[in-house]
């Protein structure tokens, strides 16, 4: 499956939204000497500026054997088991998902963007071809798309990919047909302005003290990673590498950091696995020096990639850091295939 091409879509917006709230008022009993109430000043209810992970999703309309309920199911198992939430169906998503998946094929292209002109064009870049297909405006959309039919295994088996399908997003749209696989990515609910990309702030956030890493707890993966099978490469000069190990902590601000103090791997008889750990660019400073500096990942995002495949048996990873000065730590175990 690692032999599938992966493509991502726009990184997260390294930016956030700074919201200003007036209020006030007051009057006065015009110099009446009776008891007045005291004055109230009118609200405006306040939008949510997140919600918190679900636990379920509404079924999808998907039909009974049809890749893409397989897709939808797989997907959100695996963010339920994560902490990060479930993801509900959007029809229009998976309207756009579906013509970027044919304009693909007709054209012999793998991308995220469209070339007007081009036979079955429907929009630039993914939020334009979401918006064609009747979604609403006023989001964030974001897309991963694979040629593979086993896109969640092949996503969960990378760097960039897997960070994009487990974050903050909320609603999805799939295509799965032909050897394609598409999933468009919705972010509403405090989104504060909308149009291509993931933002960091906005959708499901975890709480501030959660975590959520993958492998999960006892997960069976394949030991196996082809770097040059994502693009971009998060590993250009290796030729094949170890499953990735992600660990990442909510993150919706702009001065949030998650920095690693130690993040190791011991496999079959405790021996250290060689790795290296990729962070992103405002945690480098207060990372431990081996630290790769990784623009690409998101904030609260740190890896742990396998220099070499790992061997069949089970293996055991182990994190220590801080998310904004505040220790953080972990060690869960999972099994390479």
């Amino acid at each position: 499956m690692q032999q599938s091409k992966l493509a991502l879509s726009a990184l997260v917006t390294a930016m956030t939204l700074a919201l200003a709230a007036c209020g006030g008022g007051g009057g006065d009993d015009g110099g009446s000497n009776e008891p007045s109430t005291p004055p109230t000043t009118p609200t405006t209810p306040q939008e949510p500026t997140s919600v918190p992970p679900a636990t379920s999703a509404p079924a999808p309309s998907y039909p009974s054997g049809d890749l893409r309920l397989t897709t939808f199911n797989d997907l959100n198992d695996y963010r339920i088991k994560m902490g990060v939430g479930a993801l509900r169906q959007d029809p229009a998503l998976d309207i756009a998902a579906d013509n970027h998946l044919s304009y693909m094929k007709t054209n012999g292209v793998f991308s995220h963007e469209e070339i007007a002109g081009k036979p079955g064009f429907t929009g630039t870049n993914p939020y334009d071809q979401a918006v064609t297909a009747g979604a609403s405006k006023n989001q964030y959309v974001s897309q991963a798309a694979d040629a593979s039919a086993f896109c969640v295994d092949s996503f969960k088996n990378s760097v960039y990919h897997l960070q994009g399908i487990t974050s903050n997003q909320e609603s999805i749209g799939i295509a799965n047909r032909d050897s394609y696989c598409v999933m468009n990515f919705g972010v509403i609910t405090g989104a504060k302005g909308s149009g291509y990309g993931l933002p960091s702030w906005g959708g499901q956030q975890m709480s501030v003290d959660s975590v959520a890493y993958s492998p999960v707890d006892g997960e069976k993966v394949w030991g196996s990673f082809t770097p040059a099978g994502e693009s971009p490469n998060p590993a250009p000069d290796l030729m094949t590498a170890g499953h990735p190990i992600m660990f990442r902590v909510p993150a919706p601000n702009a001065g949030d950091v998650l920095t690693v103090t130690s993040f190791s791997l011991t496999g079959p008889g405790g021996a250290t696995v060689s790795a290296r750990v990729l962070v992103p660019s405002d945690a480098k400073a207060g990372s431990v020096n081996t630290a790769v500096e990784d623009a690409r990942l998101y904030r609260g995002v740190v890896f742990l990639l396998p220099t070499q495949p790992l061997v069949a048996g089970t293996y055991t990873a182990t994190f220590s850091g801080a998310r904004n000065g505040v220790a953080v730590s972990k060690s869960w175990s999972f099994t390479a295939f």
